[in-house]
């Protein structure tokens, strides 16, 4: 064994060799004594078909090593190239308008570059971190992003900027909503660690599920209220179907299904009926029911400004000085308009193919940490780049939202590429780690749960 795993390069994947290595050999073992040899001659023998432990070392090396996802890379790459180019033509286009460039575009052109920068620092960092160190310590940080939440609905701590929620101080500044979302891949590692329990660890798996949904809906912000949600509802399903719980499967989807769905619906009705929403929020409610009010005045004109595009080329249209925020929330529309439909197409192409390798990476990973952790991560990207698109398009109400590495907005292009992160360090070590790995800090999990 020690000569064995001696050719294993990969520390990591030692213990997890060394276990499959020893329960082969005793079960070699056993079978061989079930066939009239003594113990010495059964061990004997079973050491002896294993073969030579450098050869079967060095076999076992080409297969248990870490990977580089090339395609993931080569997608973000792509995007972050688009994203650069994007956010410099609108910079250039508002110094041609007006030298006095407003705010809410001071992340165009360089801003953006040292954004995306920073990106790439965060997600290497993260895929070299290991995501099961992440798993290890999901406790501490998800009640470290829920502590942040409540500070942040209690007014403690954090500013407010163009009716939205900030934490830090000067330049050093992260979106309150979009450090929540953070919260979902957290919430994979944290439903792990209940894995084996029955009826009272879905519980606990339910309230972590809940204080953060609460905590964003008060911010207030539904569109992250329904990510965080829909992503978390799906990882616990995820979970349920997997067994982790030793409860009825069919049963406790249906249940969840009509908890965490149906009954928000009628909640959130009940809020509006009775005028519990913010003046913002029930307006936007309405636009979407009725048609009315100053957000169907916008849904109005988003829906003006997508028809007529040219196939390729300028429409003509002034997007800049009809809609707000046209280089984060509405970029899509500013793309249709400036560069055709064809370019449009190609975006979602890009973005279709990079939320498809996420999956793909997150179903393929025999590593369940991994497959619930992924699918968070993948969830995030697939819900901001559709509600996006809708809400731009006029097909739902406006929405504070972002396109994925092409919107502007710091927060935004860090908690991108630390998603990517999460999803490059699970596929490098898709043939290192087993179905189950152990993650420590089991005292503190419980000692945490019932202080909690």
């Amino acid at each position: 064994m020690e000569k064995l795993l001696s050719q294993i390069r990969c520390k990591k994947a030692r213990p997890y060799i060394s276990d499959e290595m020893r329960k082969h050999m005793e079960d070699q073992i056993t079978d061989n004594i079930a066939h009239g040899m003594t113990a010495e001659e059964a061990e004997r023998n079973a050491v002896a078909d294993m073969g030579d432990p450098v050869e079967a070392g060095i076999s076992l090396d080409k297969v248990h090593k870490p990977q580089v996802a090339w395609k993931l890379i080569v997608i973000v790459g792509i995007l972050s190239l688009l994203g650069i180019f994007i956010q410099q033509s609108i910079s250039y286009h508002i110094a041609e308008i007006s030298s006095d460039i407003p705010q809410y575009y001071a992340l165009s052109g360089t801003g953006f570059v040292t954004s995306v920068i920073l990106g790439f620092v965060v997600m290497c960092a993260i895929y070299f971190l290991d995501y099961t160190t992440i798993a290890k310590y999901s406790k501490f940080i998800g009640a470290f992003i829920i502590c942040m939440g409540i500070l942040c609905i209690s007014g403690i701590f954090g500013t407010d900027m163009n009716g939205r929620r900030y934490w830090g101080f000067g330049p050093v500044r992260l979106s309150a909503t979009t450090f929540m979302m953070f919260y979902v891949p957290i919430y994979g590692a944290i439903l792990y660690k209940y894995r084996g329990g029955g009826v009272a660890s879905l519980l606990k798996a339910l309230v972590w599920l809940l204080i953060p949904v609460i905590i964003t809906f008060r911010i207030p912000n539904l569109v992250v209220t329904t990510i965080l949600m829909v992503s978390m509802l799906i990882q616990l399903s995820t979970a349920v179907i997997k067994g982790w719980f030793k409860i009825p499967i069919k049963r406790t989807l249906v249940i969840l299904c009509a908890v965490l769905v149906i009954l928000p619906m009628i909640l959130l009705l009940f809020m509006y009926t009775f005028h519990l929403l913010a003046a913002y929020q029930e307006a936007r409610i309405r636009a979407w029911l009725f048609a009315t009010g100053d957000a169907s005045y916008l849904s109005n004109i988003l829906r003006s400004l997508c028809t007529d595009i040219a196939f390729i080329g300028n429409s003509g249209k002034d997007v800049m000085g009809t809609i707000p925020d046209c280089n984060s929330d509405y970029i899509f529309s500013y793309i249709l308009n400036s560069y055709g439909s064809i370019a449009g197409t190609l975006i979602i192409a890009a973005l279709a193919v990079l939320i498809i390798s996420i999956f793909s990476v997150s179903v393929k990973q025999k590593n369940e940490i991994g497959l619930v952790m992924g699918f968070g991560c993948g969830m995030i990207i697939l819900l901001s780049t559709v509600i996006n698109i809708l809400s731009t398009v006029g097909v739902i109400p406006p929405a504070a939202s972002f396109l994925p590495f092409l919107s502007a907005g710091r927060s935004n292009i860090l908690l991108c590429y630390a998603l990517v992160g999460i999803i490059m360090s699970i596929y490098r070590y898709k043939d290192v780690y087993p179905k189950n790995v152990k993650v420590p800090g089991k005292t503190f999990q419980m000692k945490f749960t019932i202080g909690l």
